[in-house]
């Protein structure tokens, strides 16, 4: 069993960032990396299946410049089998659907009967990538996965964290993506000469060409779906008259205050997903919740 996992490098952040604020963004240089927790534990989760399944492989794949081979360089160190890099210095940066298209021709590449990802990045947390992974590449896609084994059919069967401390059972055959949360009982240790050979492992780097797919490929798909810049519904005012001022001063900051406050009725919809997703829509529209974007466009 081929089992493939997809390293992000992320800032720690119980290290206070510096702030430039001449040019209003955070110090990169002051940060210091480190693995994503969640693709940690997609790690951990593997190890644990190689334990049980002795033949299984894995293949640490990390997206990003040349200071991130230590992650798989570490990776390598706790157990895992291989380990590669793919990057091209002509695009220094990606967005989660660059990040999907890439990974997914590195998948088809590589082969592989399992994926693996963290639920989520500690930087951005958009919890988009395992999906549109297992989209790009017309797989199942089990998300939130907190226990995983294989049984003998190829049948996978893992829990998932729910909201409110509740977990689901489900089941899929292979091949398929998983996303990974932190769970409790996880932590693989490495020895002092497994740290020191893998070391001395050279981690190859594939660029954007070698894999087939070309930069402009990677700008398009990106455009497809982006985010405008992050803006607020501006105060809508709303005229309030005078309370009379014969009242106790009490009682007219109480009408002063019923004056700004507005009732709202709750309602409960009902019926299909794209039917609930309209109604929700309109609603916001019409309370003019949504009027800052269509400014934003003009």
């Amino acid at each position: 069993m081929n089992i493939l996992i997809f390293l992000k490098q992320v800032d720690d952040v119980k290290i206070p960032l510096g702030y430039d604020e001449s040019t209003g963004t955070v110090k990169k240089d002051w940060n210091v990396p480190m693995l994503n927790p969640e693709d940690r534990a997609a790690m951990e989760g593997a190890l644990e299946l190689k334990a049980r399944l002795p033949e299984t492989r894995i293949t640490l794949v990390h997206l990003g410049p040349a200071a991130g081979e230590q992650l798989v360089r570490d990776g390598l160190a706790l157990g895992c089998d291989e380990g590669l890099r793919v990057w091209d210095d002509e695009l220094d940066d990606l967005h989660v659907q660059g990040k999907a298209l890439i990974l997914a021709r590195v998948a088809r590449i590589l082969t592989f009967d399992l994926i693996f990802v963290g639920a989520r990045s500690r930087d951005t947390a958009s919890s988009q990538l395992g999906v549109l992974l297992a989209s790009s590449l017309g797989l199942p896609c089990m998300t939130r996965v907190i226990a995983l084994r294989v049984e003998g059919t190829g049948t996978v069967v893992a829990t998932r964290r729910l909201a409110g401390g509740y977990q689901e059972r489900v089941e899929s055959i292979m091949p398929l993506v998983a996303t990974v949360e932190v769970s409790e009982g996880q932590g693989h240790y490495a020895t002092l000469p497994a740290f020191l050979a893998a070391s001395e492992r050279e981690i190859p780097c594939l660029s954007f060409s070698e894999i087939g797919i070309p930069l402009h490929l990677v700008r398009e798909t990106e455009s497809r779906l982006s985010f405008g810049r992050l803006s607020f519904p501006t105060s809508r005012l709303k005229y309030i008259a005078a309370p009379d001022s014969s009242l106790p001063a009490f009682e007219r900051r109480e009408k002063l205050r019923e004056g700004s406050m507005r009732k709202r009725a709750a309602a409960i919809v009902r019926g299909e997903a794209d039917d609930v997703a309209e109604a929700l829509f309109q609603t916001l529209r019409g309370e003019g919740w949504l009027d800052h974007l269509r400014k934003a466009q003009v």
